[in-house]
């Protein structure tokens, strides 16, 4: 029996084999890698030349005011999706999770943000915003609401916004996907037991729903954080990170800095900031919300 056992064990690590050595060669080995750039300054010629500078580079991206006005874009971004998108789910979940006429097809046309690729999104917004032909300045000038044009992506004042909004639309999307799963799966015996007692809505959903719902808003809270500190495709795509720098975020400045600076050194002390900045936010979440309502 026990040898039949190690033959068993054997023949599953010869399994497992092939995707241990794709992930360290995918994953691992590139995150190693700019790790091991962060301390050279990289420069190109004929070849890749490095020299070793030690922590310089971290210093450098932590003394940058670019890097911080850009961190704190990022930061916007990731408020409104957490304290606007996971709401906005959450009672998009509790209006599909009822029983009425065409429920599929509205339940459909709700996820269709989620299943759009980023970059189809990014330019599907950008149709939206076109100041010439663009459905929401169309809308408005119908409804009498504006008189003239209103560019939404070249205004500093409205583009950051205008990017958040666009990043909301897909965002919630997600976070309802989570909660209508979340909410299927409560036992329905609970409601009617509440309901016998003469319990209202407000306190079955105060006492039973919301409480029951810690684990996935957990969940969210993390992914939701970890996700949008890596938005690029659609400041990529709609701004480009202007105007004037206004709309730049931490993921766009680790791509200026490594494909168009050639700052690959730099580029890699800001990856790496940036994870530790998310790692610390995560860890608060967690001692936060305590470890029984997570399902990580």
């Amino acid at each position: 029996m026990k040898s039949l056992e190690k033959k068993k064990k054997r023949l599953g690590y010869i399994f497992i084999t092939p995707a241990v050595v794709i992930i360290l060669c995918v994953l691992l080995f590139p995150l190693l890698y700019a790790l091991y750039l962060s301390f050279f300054n990289v420069t190109l010629g004929r070849t890749m030349n490095l020299n070793f500078i030690g922590l310089a580079n971290y210093f450098e991206v932590l003394k940058d005011p670019d890097w911080w006005k850009a961190f704190v874009h990022t930061l916007y971004f990731v408020v409104a999706d957490v304290m606007v998108g996971i709401p906005l789910g959450f009672l998009c979940a509790l209006t599909l999770n009822k029983k009425y006429p065409l429920k599929p097809l509205i339940v459909g046309i709700v996820m269709f943000p989620y299943i759009l690729p980023p970059i189809v999104n990014a330019l599907l917004w950008k149709l939206i915003y076109n100041p010439d032909y663009g459905f929401l300045n169309s809308t408005l000038i119908n409804l009498g609401l504006i008189k003239d044009p209103i560019y939404w992506l070249i205004s500093p004042n409205l583009a950051l916004i205008a990017l958040i909004i666009a990043n909301l639309w897909q965002g919630t999307a997600f976070a309802t996907i989570i909660y209508l799963g979340g909410l299927q799966s409560i036992p329905f015996e609970l409601y009617e037991a509440s309901k016998i007692d003469g319990a209202t809505k407000r306190k079955t959903l105060r006492y039973i729903t919301i409480p029951l719902m810690k684990p996935y808003t957990s969940l969210l809270l993390v992914m939701k954080t970890i996700l949008t500190f890596k938005i690029f495709e659609i400041v990529y795509l709609l701004t480009g990170g202007g105007p004037g720098g206004s709309t730049t975020v931490v993921s766009y400045q680790i791509y200026h800095a490594a494909f168009e600076a050639f700052k690959f050194g730099k580029a890699s002390a800001m990856s790496y900031i940036l994870l530790c900045i998310v790692a610390i936010i995560v860890f608060v979440y967690q001692k936060i919300l305590g470890s029984e309502s997570s399902i990580l």
